[in-house]
Formats: structure tokens, sequence, C-alpha cells
């Protein structure tokens, strides 16, 4: 892993976590590890915070992960939400995608942007006290018995340079594509460059005759190559084109706006023989390699990569800064369980199980978009032209681009912390047959288990899904489901079913003691009924729900249909909003057994 020179002192400053890297995912990761009182330090080697736009898109699923933190509305009230997508090929507009149908709460990409994103992470960890601590190098470390000793070279006030040492149990690379954490690893980056070179300006845009809607991203495809106008707000937007590949001895000069207007001129679309929209006042330009490439492996020992340390890929689809993040959102809980030694060394295991195949996927899928919309070929491009019309029109196809996009459609269905217990089909029958004894009532509610119910429950989400965001009550007013689990903790959902069943009231009750004996500060608990507070179902079991810690009314029973619930089951909700355990019916031995698994006691 590389040697220090200096001796390690025992007044070395220690920490459970030490980031590398103060970019998003860096940032991102000390937010959420800073509400669970974890104890960390962030570097950066550079002197300030980026005051360049960069990556300007932040999807629903990270809209979702902020509310989580308790701080998406900076974001929302910073960006701009952008409701649908466009795509024009000789003069004709292709595909229309409305992003209205994106199964969330945020219905919407949002433009804002990078620097502004950084901006507000880092503003609430100085608002609670925490230093992001800049012009510090990571030099080199080693991996101790009891953690990592990492020599860091920072810059004085008076100018010199001079080398600390930070020990922490847990090393996270969130340093980027030139990775220091990952080439002291010696991990392997796999993957290749593209050929082609991009472009991309801010700039203030005129929409002159055309009518475009000021919430929509429009792309041109032309015979002379790609133009995508993204609008942030304010008039302006991020605008991003390819190039053909240079020649052997040929260098791309330095991108000048003059250029950048010619390009528009060629590509963009056409009102008669006039250019109807023009460009003016760039803020940023800049000419861009990609490249897609992926970490062998997330983890090696007590360090781990994320974000762009651990994969690059195209823009196309604005995923990149977004699936760092949620390499974050994935890794945080995880350590700080490990940290405060409420679980085992497993559980790090399955965040490189997790995210290795998640950045695989993306990789997958932004290179095949690239290779779509920078092909060369006139008659490929004649295809491509009319199949992604065709396809785009497709109610099925428009969903799968809508979670792919959005990132709501991210599952971890083969984690090994994926779980559920429901009885086969063949189960079921011999159950209504009388074939087989139902168990008693220490593992279920006495509830009939009907064929409907068992098909209602198969076809909701599964272990591994993320979480289902549904309006709810609480006995104080409207919410939503997603509001209520705000929380650094685990979700235990427990459904009551469209029929009511003493005997399930009180295996819920009996499960709530359960978690809060076994399992204090570690799990919310909440009953779902699928009806009011003034209903009299409520009132002839008053006494009996007055005793849980939380009862939400699903007044619609809409959040009972999204879980397919129709007879009492429960979902656990891991906290970076995926489900890791469900049951039906509401198994508490297989609950426990579960969470034994997870949590070290």
């Amino acid at each position: 892993m590389g040697t220090i020179e200096t001796n390690f002192s025992e007044d070395a400053q220690a920490v459970d976590i030490l980031i590398v890297g103060a970019g998003p995912t860096g940032l991102t990761l000390a937010n959420d590890l800073l509400r669970r009182k974890v104890s960390f330090r962030i570097i950066d080697k550079a002197a300030s915070a980026t005051t360049i736009s960069k990556a300007i898109v932040v999807h629903a699923r990270n809209l979702e992960m902020f509310e989580n933190l308790k701080m998406v509305e900076p974001f929302l009230k910073a960006g701009l939400a952008l409701r649908g997508s466009n795509i024009f090929a000789d003069g004709k507009r292709i595909v229309h995608l409305s992003l209205d149908e994106i199964d969330s709460h945020f219905k919407f990409a949002l433009t804002i942007p990078q620097d502004k994103t950084e901006q507000l992470l880092a503003d609430r960890l100085t608002a609670a006290g925490m230093a992001i601590e800049r012009s510090k190098e990571l030099i080199s470390f080693v991996e101790e018995s009891e953690g990592i000793a990492a020599s860091v070279a920072g810059t004085a006030s008076d100018g010199s340079i001079r080398t600390e040492i930070i020990k922490a149990k847990y090393l996270v690379g969130c340093d980027g594509a030139h990775s220091a954490v990952r080439h002291t690893l010696d991990l392997r980056f796999t993957g290749v460059a593209y050929d082609e070179s991009f472009g991309a300006a801010d700039v203030e845009l005129n929409p002159g005759t055309l009518n475009l809607a000021e919430d929509e991203g429009y792309v041109y495809l032309s015979e002379d190559g790609l133009l995508a106008c993204f609008p942030f707000g304010s008039s302006r937007y991020r605008l991003i084109f390819d190039m053909p590949p240079l020649g052997e001895n040929e260098e791309r000069r330095p991108l000048v706006f003059e250029e950048v207007l010619a390009l528009v001129k060629r590509r963009g679309p056409k009102d008669g023989d006039a250019n109807s929209f023009t460009i003016s006042n760039p803020r940023w330009m800049a000419w861009f390699k990609i490249n897609r490439r992926c970490v062998t492996s997330y983890r090696k020992g007590r360090v781990f990569l994320a974000g762009d340390s651990a994969h690059i890929h195209s823009p196309v689809g604005g995923v990149g800064m977004n699936t760092g993040m949620q390499d974050a959102a994935n890794l945080s809980w995880k350590l700080a369980l490990v940290v405060k030694g409420q679980a085992g060394d497993f559980l790090l295991d399955s965040y490189n199980l997790e995210r290795h195949a998640v950045g695989q996927a993306v990789l997958a899928a932004t290179d095949f978009a690239t290779k779509a919309v920078t092909l060369r070929s006139p008659v490929a491009k004649g295809v491509r032209n009319t199949l992604m019309g065709f396809l785009a029109s497709q109610e099925i196809v428009q969903q799968r681009i809508l979670k792919a996009g959005s990132l709501t459609g991210i599952s971890y269905r083969k984690s090994p912390i994926s779980s559920e217990s429901h009885a086969s089909l063949k189960e079921l029958l011999e159950r209504n047959l009388h074939l087989k004894p139902v168990a008693d009532g220490s593992s279920t509610s006495g509830e009939n288990l009907t064929m409907l119910s068992w098909l209602d429950f198969a076809r909701a989400p599964l272990a591994g899904d993320r979480v289902v965001d549904r309006e709810c009550q609480t006995r104080h007013g409207d919410t939503r489901l997603a509001q209520v689990m705000a929380s650094p903790n685990f979700q235990l959902l427990l459904f009551d079913g469209f029929e009511a069943s003493t005997r399930g009231y009180e295996q819920f009750l009996a499960i709530e003691k359960m978690i809060q004996a076994q399992f204090f500060g570690l799990i919310d608990v909440h009953v779902i009924l699928p009806y009011c507070q003034n209903a009299p179902q409520y009132h002839s079991n008053y006494d009996t729900f007055n005793t849980y810690t939380s009862v939400l009314f699903d007044t619609t029973k809409e959040l009972h249909r999204a879980y397919g619930a129709s007879s009492e089951c429960l979902y656990l909700i891991r906290p970076d909003g995926y489900i890791g355990f469900r049951s039906q019916p509401a198994v508490a031995a297989d609950l426990e057994n579960y969470l034994k698994a997870i949590f070290k006691r």
C-alpha cells in the first residue's frame, strides 16, 4: 500500500473515517456520517471548492436521498425542475419524454450547477462545525491491525508544507478519476477511452421564434453531429456537443466561443433559412475526453472507493455524479454500524457486491446511449432515428427509460443482505386444502392467506428494491411515508391488511417489544392501518393502537396496494431506502433471525 517514512506517534489524530476528496461524493458521505454521529475528517488537495458548473443534473432518486437527509429544500430552491426532454432529427421531433410518470414525489430532474451542489453540501457541514480541510494531499497510507495510518501533506498559513499522520479505522477514497487512493491500492481501472471529443459551454440562450419549454431539455441529431441543450435557470443553458475523432497527429485547440456559435448554427434548429435561436455571454467552455472505466473492486481491506475513483463513464444521461453520491449513501450506514460495534465486517462486503454491480450496469447503459447518439454512418443514423421514435412511443419502453434515467430502478435483489419470508405457491395450496396445518400464533396472525393476497404480495416490491413512497396520515395530519421515514435508522413497516384481526394486532405489539428489547435505537417501527383515525375499527382497538410508537393511516389504501399488503405483512427498510427484508404474514421469528444476522448484539 505504500511506505511512510515518518514515525507514527501515539498522539496522531484519530477518527473513525478519513474521507479523501471533497467533491459531491465525499461531501455526501460526510453529511450522512455527521447525522450518524460518526467521527471523520474530510480532506481535499484543492485549495478551494470548484467554481465550475460541471455536472448539472440531480436525479429523482438523489432528491429522495436528500429528503431523507432533511436537506432537499435548499436544492429545490436553488435548482430548476426539468420535466421533460425532446429529441429532434431531420427537422422533426422524434422523441418527447415526460418525466411526470416517474414513480417518485420528485417527478423531474433538477438542473443545478455542481459548484452549487457542493456548496449546499458543504454549508451543512460548516453549520455543524465540521471543517473541510483543503490544501491537504494524501501522500501515502498503510493498513495496521486496528485501522489506517495516512500521511497527509498540507500547506500551512506561512506557505510551508507540513506532514501529519491521520489515523482512522477506515479510509474512503472519493478523490476522482485520478484517485491517489486507488493508485496506492494498485487496483486495476479497466476500460477504454472514447475516440470522440466532447465539448461543453454554459451560455445564455434566446429561443427566438422557437417555442422552447423553459423546463425541458432539447437534443438535436444532425448530419454534422450532436447538440444537446439543457436549461438551468435565468435563460442559461448547458450545451453539449460531440466532435469526430482527431487524426493521429492532430491536437484539439482550446475551445472558443466563435466555434460554438458556428456549431450551433450548423446543428441547431432552423426557421426557414435563419438560425432560430441564438447564444451569448459564455461563462464556461471546455473540451473533454470521456472514458468508460470501472475499478475491479470497491473495497480492499479497510479502504473503500466511491464515485469517480471507482467508476467513470459518459456524461450522456447525467448519472455520473448521482451514482457517486449513491455510492456514499450505500456505504455510510454500513460504516456507522461497524465502527460502533453494532454489525460485523461482512456488512461492509455488501458495499462492493451491491455497488460494483450498479457501476457495471451504469457503464453499459451510458455506453450504449453514447454510441447511439454519436453514430457517423448516414445509414446507421437513419435506422437509429426510426427505431428511437418508435421505441420511445411504447409505454413499457418509456417506463424503463424513466426508471433508468431517474435512477429509481436500481435494485439490490441479489445482495446477500436482501431476504424475504413468503410462502411458496405449493405451501399456499397445501394450507388452503388443509393438507398442512397453519403455523401457530407465535409466527402468524391467524389471518387467512388467500391466493389473491399471495399474488398481491408476489407482485409487490421485492427485497432489494427501492422503497415506494405514498401519501398517508399520522395522528397529527397529512404526510408522506418518505417524510415519516426521514431518519438514519432502519424502518419497520407493519401492514394491517384489509382484514382486521385482534390476533394480528397482538402480534404487532410483540414485534415492537422485541425490537425495543433487542434493537433499541436502531429501528423505527410503524403500524399502517387501512382506514382513518375516526373509523370504528380504530376506536374499537384504541387501547391497543395507543401503545404503538407510530401509527400511520392509509385511508385511500394506496400504501397497502403499493406494497401488495391486502393481507398482513411487514417490510424492513434499510437506512439507504431499500427493502432489506419482507414477510407475509408478519412473522416475528423470521424478522428476528434476519436482524440477528445483520446486527452484532
